[in-house]
Parts: structure tokens; sequence; C-alpha cells
């Protein structure tokens, strides 16, 4: 994903990358959101669980790509 050359190694993100992060982070956001509603209307209790970890699981992804943000630009809370 990341090229050097593209970015001249100044160490910033590209145009490209930036989108392909936010289109990244809107299907995590998208997959989180379908989870919890299925787990919401399941009355499989496994499935309720599955899906409450799968849920979860884009959460920290979310998490992940926003504090890798965070890093690259300098910012912080």
């Amino acid at each position: 994903m990341y090229n050097a050359q593209d970015n001249q190694g100044n160490g910033q993100i590209s145009g490209k990358e930036l989108s392909y992060v936010t289109d990244t982070f809107k299907n995590e956001e998208l997959l989180a959101k379908l989870c919890i509603q299925g787990a919401v209307n399941s009355q499989s209790q496994s499935l309720k669980n599955a899906l409450t970890h799968l849920s979860q699981e884009r959460m920290q992804n979310m998490s992940i790509l926003i504090n890798s943000l965070q890093q690259q630009s300098g910012m912080t809370h």
C-alpha cells in the first residue's frame, strides 16, 4: 500500500492511500452495524454470540485504523 516514491519520501499518506483507508473504515463500520443488528434480531444464542464477537472485531479494526492515522499525522486525542 505505501509507496515512498509517490510521497517523495516525506512520510505522509497519499490521497489514494487516504481514500483506501476511508473506504476501509466505512466498510468496517457497516459490518459492525450489520453484526449488531443481526445479534439483536437473532433468536439463536450461539448466533448472537458470534455476531457480537464479529462486531467487536470490526470495532477493534476501526480503532486500529484511527490510531494508525493519528500516528501517521502526529495527532493525539
